[in-house]
């Protein structure tokens, strides 16, 4: 999903690197070049497998040359924390061998990029792309000529380090890092980039502070209190009333048979995530799963279906049925998230934090 949050950026092909391990099958290695995706050798892979990475990165230079976008997720893994990984020097590689190649020939620019998610599990939940002040790799050079290479890229590394920590909530790991997080989430705005610039400003000015036992102890007491009383952080933020709460009921109800009919033209997707989505030990892959399931397979899987009840029904109502199915995910999954946070509505109402007793 990250990959095709970055995409909606470029507006055009971009190249991107994916471990190497996945490319084993002929099958998915053509499918994973036909979407532009390279293999990127880790050191887990073995150290002899990490020469082959040279290769990779030429083709990424030739890219560059070609003025076509290259992304990489410099951290090399993921995690579902409001941090940062140690950056891996691949990216730093990359930019710096593509500057031995073009020299002042053509500008390079390494563009960091932060994507916040509004929840790292939930389906459909809102996606901040945010994007930092470009490094131009010629002024980089020339501001550090005097530096060896390995130095050079221990330099680059660290400032796109503090580039990227501009585009997202950061929150230094740890042990208060769980406090910090819930600290920040007292006062939320009901906007994500507002939501953004709050919560970077708040811990900016607490950065390199240590919590004090008072302050770790509140914010521990208050995620408690919303985990054990399954009380979004939505439903904090927008505090819907009794009436407000009431309505969505309704709403529920009147649309009921849509979201029925909507979750019998994606069955084919949703069979297929139930099946698979245990198997998967990482929880945050679920989404990526979700979203394969229902873009590519569901309309595969539904068609011989749609054309098989062509014989007894109407045609046009099997083609209406066939299109609808693209879109039907948008009213399933708005109506469950929308009786989730319903109930979560309804828990903060009948049981608000102590201090509002």
């Amino acid at each position: 999903m990250d990959a095709l949050a970055v995409l909606t950026l470029s507006g055009g092909p971009t190249v991107f690197v994916a471990r190497a391990d996945i490319f084993k099958k002929r099958p998915v290695r053509d499918i994973l070049f036909f979407l532009k995706i390279l293999p990127i050798n880790r050191i887990r892979d073995g150290v002899d497998s990490l020469k082959e990475n040279d290769v990779i990165t030429m083709k990424c230079i030739d890219c560059l040359r070609d003025k076509v976008p290259f992304c990489i997720l410099p951290e090399g893994t993921h995690r579902t924390q409001h941090s940062l990984l140690p950056l891996r020097k691949g990216i730093a590689r990359i930019a710096l061998g593509t500057y031995e190649v073009v020299k002042d020939e053509m500008p390079v620019y390494i563009v960091p990029v932060g994507l916040e998610y509004e929840d790292f599990y939930r389906y459909r939940s809102t996606l901040l792309v945010n994007t930092g002040k470009p490094i131009v790799l010629q002024d980089f050079i020339r501001e550090h000529e005097d530096l060896d290479a390995q130095q050079q890229m221990r330099q680059l590394l660290l400032l796109l380090e503090e580039r990227m920590k501009e585009t997202i909530v950061y929150i230094p790991s740890g042990k208060d890092y769980a406090a910090r997080w819930e600290k920040a989430n007292m006062e939320l705005s009901k906007d994500l980039p507002d939501d953004l610039s709050a919560r970077q400003e708040r811990l900016r000015e607490e950065s390199g502070k240590e919590l004090s036992r008072k302050e770790r102890r509140m914010a521990m007491h208050f995620r408690k209190w919303r985990v054990r009383k399954g009380i979004s952080l939505q439903s904090l933020v927008y505090r819907r009333s009794l009436a407000r709460v009431i309505g969505n009921v309704l709403l529920l109800i009147l649309t009921l048979p849509i979201f029925l009919a909507s979750a019998v033209l994606i069955l084919p997707g949703l069979l297929i995530v139930s099946i698979f989505k245990k198997k998967m030990r990482d929880p945050a892959f679920r989404n990526s799963l979700r979203f394969v399931a229902y873009t590519v397979l569901n309309p595969v899987l539904l068609f011989p279906v749609c054309v098989g009840l062509a014989f007894v029904l109407p045609w046009w109502g099997c083609l209406a049925a066939y299109v609808l199915s693209f879109f039907a995910t948008i009213p399933f999954y708005d109506w469950t998230n929308g009786v989730s946070n319903t109930v979560s509505d309804f828990k903060l109402l009948s049981s608000p934090p102590k201090e509002e007793q």
